[in-house]
């Protein structure tokens, strides 16, 4: 753990928890570009290769089963079940008042518009190293079926080829009849390149740890992206009324994904700071997941002391949080003030824990800052907006003159001639 007084702090140390020291970014993209060339250049031999090193595998199928897809739903659970179906609901519920709508209209120079068009095809990686997350598949699956995609493949880690009954009940109620029993950099790659087994996808969405991350990064020229995904990270802004242990709660929650996960709170009270810490500490002893906890809080459980609410709120704004929460005195007063997260969390019952699972919104978010100019994952990432434009007889005309003196002054006189031409016959 680290504390911090803000107006004490050094440029170093400031730097050092802004840019999230310690997640090794550029060692995970030499490691994961090894991966990636190699599958990219052998397709299965290199999924299986890596598949049998990093998680396993049994060199079984790289697919599962129609059968097993559909049978899974009966060995899951009712309860779980259950528990699904409200998640699911929610989900659809948000995400269908995302609309981005199509348009037309008409001057005097003729017809304009967009079109948006779904994307065909998508993958969808869904993380499975040290926790099974059915959740990511309704945050993924939910807003691509909005949109309308129709092909969704997911990937996930396979424990010696197996995927988990619930990841492929979650799947089949998404409609999703693609599941593929691989993980890390390797589904990324074919994904992305596509092998024998797994077809190419248009887009690859959904969290992952940070080798995960780095092989989308490799891939993004080839094969879009949504954005960088994970370790997984939070940051509190609390005033002296916060309460110390519904904030640690939310810090070890952020704190039991990964080895490279932060949790920060930022407050305007010593006492608070104080009590959280040691409520934290408490909480790790006992905690389920001792081991990634134990080496995640090392340095990324940060405790910050700021002089007022709004040097805590810049501080969170050039942190740029994946997710934002508030626990202080008329929280939605604050909202305006914040330019930069992933999802916000307004009051100390919105737990983020109930944007992971079931509030509705999404929980696929951009990390390590890209909230700053990023958005969460929405149907808006699965649609291609396409103008378009009907010029008439008059609007050529009208036009031409516009294009020539534009077209000369760019030295490009071929755009000039295009516009010309059409003018000329317009004319006729």
């Amino acid at each position: 753990m680290r504390t911090f007084e803000l107006g004490r702090m050094t440029a170093f140390q400031k730097r050092a928890v802004m840019t999230r020291e310690g997640v090794d970014i550029e060692r995970a993209l030499f490691l994961a570009k090894t991966v990636v060339d190699e599958v990219k250049l052998r397709g299965d031999i290199a999924v299986r290769k890596f598949a049998r090193k990093l998680d396993s595998f049994d060199g079984g199928s790289l697919s599962i089963s129609a059968s097993r897809m559909k049978s899974a739903r009966e060995r899951v659970p009712r309860q779980l079940m259950k528990a699904m179906e409200v998640s699911k609901k929610r989900i659809e519920a948000f995400h269908r008042r995302q609309r981005l709508e199509p348009f037309s209209y008409r001057d005097s120079c003729g017809e304009f518009g967009q079109r948006t068009v779904p994307l065909e095809r998508v993958g969808v990686y869904v993380p499975g190293g040290t926790a099974s997350y059915v959740s990511s598949v309704l945050m993924c699956c939910v807003p691509a079926r909005i949109a309308g995609v129709g092909e969704i493949a997911i990937c996930t880690p396979g424990k010696k080829g197996r995927v988990a009954d619930a990841i492929l009940a979650a799947a089949d109620m998404c409609g999703v009849q693609e599941v593929h029993p691989v993980g890390g950099p390797q589904a990324i790659g074919a994904l992305a390149y596509g092998t024998e087994s797994i077809p190419r996808v248009q887009k690859i969405v959904g969290p992952g740890g940070i080798y995960v991350a780095a092989a989308k990064l490799l891939v993004r020229n080839d094969c879009e992206i949504d954005f960088l995904a994970g370790p997984s990270e939070v940051l509190i802004i609390a005033d002296g009324d916060g309460d110390a242990e519904m904030i640690a709660s939310d810090m070890l929650a952020q704190l039991e994904h990964d080895p490279y996960a932060r949790s920060v709170l930022v407050t305007t009270s010593q006492p608070l700071l104080e009590t959280v810490r040691d409520e934290l500490a408490s909480m790790i002893k006992v905690s389920a997941r001792k081991d990634t906890i134990s080496e995640s809080s090392a340095k990324g459980a940060i405790f910050v002391l700021a002089k007022s609410m709004k040097e805590a709120v810049d501080f969170s704004n050039e942190f740029a949080p994946e997710h934002l929460l508030i626990d202080a005195k008329e929280p939605a007063k604050m909202l305006p003030s914040i330019r930069n997260a992933g999802s916000v969390f307004l009051g100390r019952y919105s737990s983020v824990a109930f944007g992971d699972y079931c509030s509705g919104t999404n929980h696929v978010l951009p990390t390590k800052g890209a909230a700053s100019m990023r958005s969460a994952l929405s149907v808006y990432d699965f649609l291609k907006i396409i103008p378009y434009q009907s010029i008439s007889r008059d609007g050529a005309s009208r036009l031409a003159g516009v294009v020539d003196v534009i077209a000369l002054a760019e030295g490009l006189p071929a755009h000039a001639h295009a516009a010309r031409i059409r003018a000329g016959r317009a004319g006729k």
